[in-house]
């Protein structure tokens, strides 16, 4: 130790004598000191990660998403106890927020769900999940999945549709893919091209109507000249190699009968080349540049997770090649991130590699049955062991469903993808298991292929080591609390030394607090755990005063990310044919009630058979509507972002001139329309009249959202929670018969309960609103059929036949589950996920279904 501190101190004399001096340190020291300060850097700012287990792949209108929520540092890949309150969101494909929880924490771990209501619009929904210390960085990360959610539209044929909305642009939150009709995009290795130095090309194609294609073609000179040839690999992703000169080589391709020409990206006239080549167990680093670049003494580091493991110096030079070889099994699992840069701290070159992980748990269960009857009995006994083949205790999360009834697709994200790939990639990943299903070198080169593609600068070095400044856009969490800042209602500006007291109604009994405005007007009040949505008053005066301060309270809490594109894949899933295992049911199920028959003293209705009746066809028919809607809004949600952020509204037409460029107002005569059309207002299953419509307008606090359309077209009673027109009375001032000229609002109103004080702006520097607390955790019904014959006649269609986040393995490592199947024949899907104290993954799905191609 105490040599330690003596080499430390002589490494800082001598950068204090070099500086004082005026000389320039050696490499070494300073690539060491920015070593050090990455370290500290990663110490004092450890990311976390989150990741959903949901018990189906696919849902309907009506159904429930049940999901476990597992929440690590990023590093370790253990659970995190850095935040206590997660945040889930539902969003829809606009870009909407539709619903938002915040689960409860428990070292890391939390469970939930989303409630679909019948009146949902049905659609192509994310899911994801973050924490305010993940939205923290430049690069905020979060967990996202994107599930269809069908309507069911018969119910015995099993038929559903998905619908699309012919919605305003101004609905549109969520930004677009490319609308070009062939799109490829060229990645050279390392991030840049540098002339006269070989090189390696990732590349990736994409179809605006397909999606990821296969694609082939070749590189030319800008003259003519071929240079080679290109073709994809896996998933519209390839790769090529190429020497590139002063101008930029130009790929030529041949797609559905048309040729198309794409630039390569302009090479450096000088500059470094970085290339990795990954073995078994072992990285490959190689440094190249030209002769025109200057020699230079550079470092590549070697990190994950934004800390650095390994530095290695580099003196490039043209005429000899710079490499060295890593053994990987010394560095963490996952995504790698290789960087070279120079004494300046700035970033040449970058570089995304995988380390294999060691042996993750083995999860396994028992060969099952190959198809349940209905309401039979299912036992499952699952059993974890480390690489060691020894048995090891732990929680698991587990879903059993109806493997022919849902949705299947293969090497489907799983907790070992998400937590050690695709959370670190950037943009969709498709099928991830795919990567990992059997190792070999094409798969090795798929992998590298994608990590070309897919790579980004999550981590900025320049950060880590100091050279560029932080502060962390959000901090942790460790409880629920009310943030946010005082701000004069008039000059704007930021109010300091303000008495805040807030009064929040719980249950039956009123619970107060308060505190003070900082030199910044920002204020924070912890609030005791709660579960669900409670009202909260705030109240804001002068230190020392008695009367109120005439202030605006702006709440913190609209911090959620930009919604990102969608890829085209996660509106075209491509489920697994299932027809060979709907006729093997149908058949198990033909024997299966012969057998009942026979058993004596048995009745059996004929009518159970049509109860059971099976879908027909080899799929699941899925029809694509088209609605055109024009517009909805989620009211309160809309209310309280604009005063969030001092923007009071109290009525409608306030409300919509702030949400729709199609709204206009005109003051002068109190006119109100939209798309130029005059409005029809209908609520409570009737055409407002002109006097219910004056009172409506001015109570935006007792609406729950506002669907708008054209006319009648496009709404259907599921979408409008069954409202329809009554008879038109000369107090409407609406002539029916010409509805389609009119501009139709249903006005959904809140229930009773939820309906806020309408004072919103009566009272002086009060402000009154609706607070969330954590979302209380349901549990799973799953029915018990123990004489099976008495309930052959109850209807029982569900899909997900068992789901728990937290089966307890033993110290043997078993668990036994034990549970019911539905009314139909079927075979199993089963998933488990797991997540050890030491960071070690375990993850098994199991099925026969994956058997069968």
């Amino acid at each position: 130790m105490k040599n330690k501190l003596f080499i430390l101190i002589l490494i800082v004399c001598n950068l204090l004598t070099a500086y004082v001096s005026g000389e320039v340190p050696p490499a070494k020291v300073v690539f060491q000191q920015y070593m050090n300060q990455a370290q500290t850097f990663a110490n004092n700012f450890p990311r976390e990660k989150a990741y959903l287990h949901f018990d189906n792949t696919s849902y309907y209108v009506g159904d429930t998403i049940w999901f476990k929520a597992y929440v690590t540092l990023a590093e370790q890949q253990t659970f995190s106890q850095i935040s206590r309150p997660l945040y889930v969101e539902l969003v829809d494909q606009t870009g909407h927020i539709a619903d938002k929880q915040i689960i409860k924490l428990t070292q890391g771990e939390g469970n939930g769900q989303f409630i679909l209501p019948p009146s949902m619009l049905s659609g192509y929904y994310e899911v994801r999940a973050y924490t305010r210390w993940m939205l923290a960085f430049n690069e905020p990360q979060y967990f996202s999945r994107t599930f269809p959610i069908y309507q069911l539209t018969n119910s015995d044929k099993l038929e559903r549709s998905i619908t699309t909305y012919e919605l305003s642009s101004s609905m549109e939150n969520r930004p677009s893919e490319t609308e070009e009709k062939l799109n490829v995009r060229f990645f050279p290795e390392g991030g840049q091209l540098v002339e006269g130095v070989t090189s390696q090309v990732a590349f990736k194609a994409e179809s605006k109507n397909e999606g990821n294609i296969e694609l082939s073609g070749t590189i030319y000179t800008k003259e003519g000249a071929e240079i080679t040839s290109f073709e994809t690999l896996h998933d519209g992703m390839g790769h090529f190699e190429y020497t590139p000169s002063a101008q930029p080589a130009v790929a030529k391709v041949d797609f559905q009968g048309k040729k198309y020409e794409f630039t390569l990206p302009q090479a450096l006239p000088n500059g470094y080349v970085l290339s990795t080549v990954s073995n078994a167990g072992a990285l490959l680093v190689r440094v190249f540049c030209n002769a025109a670049t200057p020699q230079d003494t550079l470092a590549v580091f070697i990190s994950h997770q934004g800390r650095p493991y390994v530095h290695q110096l580099i003196s490039c030079r043209s005429d000899a090649l710079q490499e060295f070889i890593l053994p990987t099994r010394k560095l963490p699992a996952g995504v790698l991130q290789v960087s070279l840069i120079n004494r300046a701290g700035n970033t040449l070159c970058e570089r995304f590699v995988f380390a294999n992980p060691r042996a993750p748990l083995q999860i396994s269960t028992k060969k099952l049955k190959e198809v349940y009857a209905p309401y039979a009995p299912i036992r499952c006994e699952l059993q974890i062991k480390n690489a060691k083949g020894e048995p090891v205790s732990g929680e698991l999360s587990v879903s059993i469903r109806d493997g022919v009834r849902s949705d299947y697709l293969e090497y489907d994200n799983n907790i070992f993808t998400d937590l050690l790939l695709t959370s670190d990639l950037k943009g969709y990943i498709h099928q991830p298991g795919y990567y990992f299903a059997s190792p070999s070198p094409r798969k090795q080169t798929e992998l590298d292929v994608l990590l070309m593609v897919h790579g980004w600068r999550k981590y900025d070095m320049s950060q880590a080591i100091s050279t560029a400044p932080f502060t962390p856009l959000q901090l942790p969490e460790t409880q629920l609390a009310l943030n946010g800042q005082v701000k004069s209602t008039i000059l704007k500006n930021k109010l300091k030394d303000i008495a805040l007291s807030v009064i929040v109604k719980k249950d039956d009994q009123f619970i107060t607090g308060g505190t003070v405005t900082d030199e910044n007007g920002r204020f924070t009040i912890p609030v005791e755990d709660f579960e669900g949505t409670t009202e909260a008053v705030i109240q804001t005066r002068k230190v020392g005063k008695e009367r109120n301060k005439d202030a605006s309270i702006l709440i913190d809490r609209n911090f959620s990310p930009a919604p990102r594109a969608y890829d085209y894949k996660e509106l075209h899933p491509e489920w697994k044919d299932l027809a060979y295992w709907q006729q093997k049911a149908e058949s198990f199920d033909s024997l299966y009630m012969d057998s009942i028959r026979k058993v004596e003293g048995l009745y059996v209705l004929d009518e159970v058979e049509i109860k059971s009746k099976r879908r027909q066809g080899s799929n699941m028919a899925t029809k694509i509507n088209e609605k055109s809607i024009d517009a909805y809004y989620d009211v309160r949600r809309s209310v309280d972002l604009l005063r969030d952020n001092g923007k009071i509204v109290t009525t409608i037409p306030e409300l919509m001139e702030k949400l729709s460029p199609q709204f206009d107002w005109d003051r002068s005569n109190d006119k109100l329309t939209y798309r130029q059309k005059p409005i029809c207002y209908i609520m409570d299953n009737h055409i407002l009249s002109e006097t219910e419509t004056q009172m409506m307008l001015t109570e935006v606090d007792g609406l729950a959202s506002i669907i708008i359309s054209k006319g009648t077209g496009g709404i259907d009673d599921d979408i409008i929670q069954n409202t329809k027109m009554s008879e038109v009375t000369d107090s409407t001032g609406v002539d029916i018969s010409k509805l389609d000229k009119y501009s139709v609002f249903y006005l959904i109103p809140l229930p009773r309960r939820d309906v806020l004080n309408k004072s919103q702006s009566a009272v002086l520097g009060t402000r009154q609103t609706v607070i969330q607390g954590y979302t209380r955790p349901l549990e799973y019904y799953s029915p018990a059929y123990p004489t099976k014959e008495l309930y052959m006649d109850k209807v029982d269609k569900r899909r997900t036949l068992y789901w728990n986040p937290s089966v307890q393995a033993d110290e043997n490592g078993k668990a036994v589950i034990e549970c019911y199947n539905n009314q139909y024949s079927t075979p199993l899907i089963i998933q488990a996920e797991t997540l050890g104290k030491d960071g070690q993954i375990g993850s098994m799905r199991y099925s026969t279904i994956g058997q069968i191609e």
